[in-house]
């Protein structure tokens, strides 16, 4: 048994380190963490009825069969005579290991941000004139607007008198591309 378990840690082990030399040089496997793909993983938004496809992956695989043989190794050495308790303690392990793998990329999914504000949120909030804006809504000045928890410098036109830099503004429109009318407050 004591070979079984040194290959699956063999195995298990090499096929880890592999994966993280891997994405280290940015050879991950279409790792996109924008499209929730992370080197073969089913994709985790499929849907909760769908568990089991929503934590199989390579990795979780690859952990899984880590941890087995290793905990199946230790436990020899530590003189766990029955060959059931040695299976039992190193499947255990492997699954904790497993779960643990898949707690932590569905935390790292969650971080996924794709580095853009969405620009129409600005619409209602007050902002900051951080280039003066001229009168007549032709002329361009810019904002300071906080989106998200961002501070987001955008375009701005008004119709009404010159806002000044440092003026409080409200963000009333969008009008075209990433510029916004607004209004002094």
């Amino acid at each position: 048994m004591d070979l079984a378990y040194l290959i699956a840690a063999a195995v298990g082990c090499t096929v880890l380190v592999a994966q993280v030399v891997l994405q280290l040089l940015g050879m991950g496997g279409g790792e996109e963490l924008a499209g929730h793909e992370m080197s073969g993983d089913i994709d985790f938004h499929e849907g909760e009825s769908n568990l089991f496809f929503g934590v199989l992956s390579f990795k979780t695989l690859s952990a899984f069969v880590a941890f087995f043989g290793l905990t199946g190794l230790a436990c020899g050495q530590l003189g766990v005579e029955s060959a059931a308790l040695q299976l039992l303690i190193s499947a255990l392990a492997g699954l904790t290991a497993g779960a643990v793998v898949v707690v932590l990329m569905r935390l790292l999914v969650s971080l996924n941000s794709s580095g853009t504000s969405r620009l129409q949120d600005a619409i209602g909030r007050t902002a900051r004139v951080h280039l003066s804006i001229p009168s007549g809504g032709t002329q361009q000045g810019k904002i300071v607007v906080d989106i998200g928890g961002r501070e987001v410098e955008l375009l701005a036109i008004t119709n009404g008198p010159e806002i000044p830099t440092g003026a409080a503004v409200e963000v009333v429109s969008r009008t075209e591309g990433e510029t916004f009318e607004v209004v002094r407050v």
